[in-house]
């Protein structure tokens, strides 16, 4: 007799640490930096702190080049884990933009409707403190309604999972997937590049296009 046990409605979530990111973290910081002096924090989920514009990959530096790249590959990648090598023969479009977060802001909770995949790049997440563990940190709630209603010895469900930023990670997850970043407490700007992966372009947003098919090697 055997006990066949299912993993019923998985919930996968993506990390990456971009190897030898030192340099395009540098160009990447300088020129979010000169964008935020530039014009006024576009309104999102942000509470203080700055967000720009959805364009930021139609920028034509090497740096933007470099991380649309991997941005790209790893979400071919995350569709491969979730619906099989080869499964998905369309495109995947891909547009972001930039934030920056000094002492006190934070994001509220939410998630990005209309998208199938998202995610951020750390550029520059500061120093880890240890007596504010949870500055900055990215927060995942369980999807599950209820379930944190009912408790049974070892249950993993109703906890949060939680993603400390370092520079040079990259994450990835379902876009209906609700989260949210603790305010920030470091000394220095946090800043870091979120994007949308969807099926079909926005209309007034140049995107990067990929083949979902397509192999990258990087």
């Amino acid at each position: 007799m055997e006990l066949e046990v299912t993993k019923a409605f998985p919930t996968v979530i993506g990390q990456l640490r971009v190897p030898d990111a030192e340099a395009m973290n540098q160009d990447l910081q300088a020129l979010i930096l000169a964008e935020e002096a530039s014009y006024l924090s576009v309104g999102r989920s942000n509470i203080g702190g700055w967000h720009s514009r959805p364009d930021f990959l139609n920028r034509p530096e090497p740096a933007v080049g470099a991380l649309t790249t991997w941005v790209t590959w790893m979400v071919s990648q995350m569709v491969d884990a979730t619906a099989g090598l080869g499964a998905f023969k369309g495109q995947l479009s891909v547009w972001a933009w930039a934030t920056i977060c000094r002492e006190g802001a934070y994001h509220a909770p939410h998630s990005h409707p209309d998208s199938a995949w998202s995610g951020v790049y750390y550029v520059d997440a500061d120093k880890f403190n240890p007596n504010r563990p949870l500055s900055g940190v990215l927060e995942f709630l369980d999807p599950r309604v209820g379930v944190e209603a009912v408790s049974t010895p070892g249950d993993p469900y109703g906890e949060p999972v939680r993603v400390r930023p370092e520079s040079g990670l990259l994450v990835a997850f379902p876009s209906w997937l609700y989260h949210w970043v603790h305010p920030y407490a470091g000394q220095s700007p946090r800043i870091a590049v979120s994007f949308n992966v969807t099926l079909a372009a926005p209309d007034t947003v140049r995107t990067s296009t990929i083949e979902a098919t397509a192999g990258r090697d990087i």
